[in-house]
């Protein structure tokens, strides 16, 4: 959606910061959430939702048809989902190679570009620095207390990255129809700390 922004487009809002606002009992929540609230302006990319709905449901397990209203609830909210268009995706080619980052980040620096946005919200180090090579403000909630608790929470709740969390992610799939195949994997797998 495209709109005659009141008030203007200042904000680029990045994947992270939406899904820390959208993740309940995460420490990160609040703090994301607020910086939405207080700030008007926000815009972002498709590219960011869809995003945010992998991360949600692959990373953090959430239910995805809960994931699907919580991103339509949000598509209907005051943040403008700006379009993409050829231009964009050859502009963001460009800058991905020159700052060395993901494409979905280089889409966002492009738009804030376009759009004369003077912030991005996002806590990933290398849009920090191509945003303030480019002349745009990052925002975060993120202090070193605020880091270290979402270090010690997902410690908590995740499975490290890597083998064992692709592990667990089988043996939640499995879980969902295949309750027997799923205890036999977790057996075999001890726990999802090795191949079976």
């Amino acid at each position: 959606m495209i709109s005659s922004s009141s008030p203007p487009l200042e904000r680029g809002l990045d994947t992270m910061i939406l899904v820390y606002s959208l993740l309940q009992g995460h420490p990160a929540s609040l703090p994301c959430e607020h910086l939405l609230r207080a700030h008007s302006g926000w815009f972002t990319s498709p590219l960011v939702l869809v995003e945010v709905r992998n991360i949600l449901t692959k990373v953090y397990s959430v239910n995805s048809n809960s994931v699907t209203a919580k991103l339509l609830q949000f598509i209907n909210g005051p943040v403008v989902l700006l379009e993409l268009d050829e231009a964009t995706i050859a502009s963001a080619f460009q800058i991905a190679d020159l700052h060395a980052i993901d494409m979905t980040d280089a889409v966002l620096l492009h738009l804030a570009k376009r759009c004369g946005a003077n912030h991005m919200a996002t806590d990933d180090q290398r849009l920090t620095n191509a945003c303030l090579q480019s002349g745009i403000t990052p925002i975060s909630p993120f202090d070193a207390n605020l880091r270290q608790q979402v270090a010690n929470w997902e410690t908590a709740n995740l499975a490290p990255k890597g083998l064992p969390r692709i592990l667990r992610r089988v043996h939640q799939w499995l879980q969902q129809s295949h309750s027997q195949a799923a205890r036999d994997f977790w057996s075999n797998t001890g726990g999802a700390s090795h191949l079976p």
